[in-house]
């Protein structure tokens, strides 16, 4: 891999593997990992991208 991607990417999906999500946000670098069905399911499902909008230190609207 040549260089990081932000947002949320899934890996090792494969039958008999364990999930793993990383969440990277490009603006203040703030990273997240996270393994594990029930782990990743529940991260999804949050929507880390919207809620990290709300507190990322690099955004200029930020309070």
């Amino acid at each position: 891999m040549s260089g990081w991607l932000g947002g949320i990417h899934v890996h090792r999906m494969q039958q008999g593997q364990v999930p793993v999500v990383d969440f990277l946000c490009t603006s203040c670098w703030h990273h997240r990992r996270v393994t594990g069905h029930r782990a990743v399911t529940d991260l999804v499902a949050s929507d880390p991208i919207t809620q990290h909008k709300t507190v990322c230190p690099a955004r200029e609207d930020h309070p």
